[in-house]
Parts: C-alpha cells; structure tokens; sequence
C-alpha cells in the first residue's frame, strides 16, 4: 500500500515538476514577436519556480524512496534512468537561470525555444526505462 502511494506521488511531482518546463518555454515562444509584457512574463517566471522547483524536489525524493522500496540500487536500468533525471535537473537550473535572466519583450533563448522537446525525450526515455526495467 506504502509502495502505491510512493509511485503514485512520485507520478504526481513529476508532472508538477515537467508541465511547467514544457508550457512556460512554449508560452514564451508563442509571445515572443509580440513582446509579453512584464506582468505576464514575471507571472510565468513565478509559475516555474513555484511549481517546477517543488516538483524536481519531491520527484527526487519520491523517486529514492521507490528505489528503496523495490531495491533497485543495483539495477541497470535505475542507473541509465538516473542520466536522464540527473540531465533533466541540470537542465531545470540552466532553464530556471535563463527565465530570471529574461526581460519583457526580449529575445527568448534558443535553449528556452527548445527546451519542450528535449524535456520531452528525457522524460520519455526515463519513464520507458521505469516501465520496461530492460536490465
């Protein structure tokens, strides 16, 4: 039951942790050419570190507890699934720097503009690796 809970919230953080790494870059790019006014881009600066920064925390800590629970320390796949968390959490501080960094009707970095879809591949290898546990 423990063990449910744990995969459960884990889920729960990891999507709080992501949806804003992969919506606010999008809204970004998509005011981009119309230049986002201060409220709104200070709001969408709040909303990543308000909900990203919480869910990257609990997702890791969820996460470890999950590998306490099944014993995972010593399988392959945790281990390759860790590169790509561990690349996900650098690349939500590089992110979250660029953001801060940001002033209303600026240029959006190109890592930013990308950003949706190198989140998207790593969080696709890494659930397949927890999903499928090949090794």
């Amino acid at each position: 039951m423990i063990y449910i809970l744990t995969v459960t919230l884990h889920l729960v953080a990891m999507v709080l942790w992501v949806a804003p790494m992969i919506a606010v870059p999008a809204i970004l790019s998509r005011y981009a050419p119309h230049a986002p006014k201060a409220d709104v881009t200070d709001r969408l600066k709040a909303t990543f570190r308000g909900l990203a920064t919480p869910g990257l925390v609990l997702t890791w800590i969820l996460g470890i507890a999950n590998a306490v629970q099944g014993g995972w320390f010593d399988e392959g796949w945790l281990h390759v699934k860790l590169v790509f968390v561990l690349a996900l959490s650098a690349l939500h501080g590089v992110a979250l720097g660029q953001i801060r960094r940001l002033v209303p009707g600026g240029e959006i970095p190109a890592l930013l503009r990308n950003l949706p879809w190198i989140v998207l591949a790593l969080v696709f290898g890494a659930v397949l690796l927890a999903e499928w546990k090949p090794f």
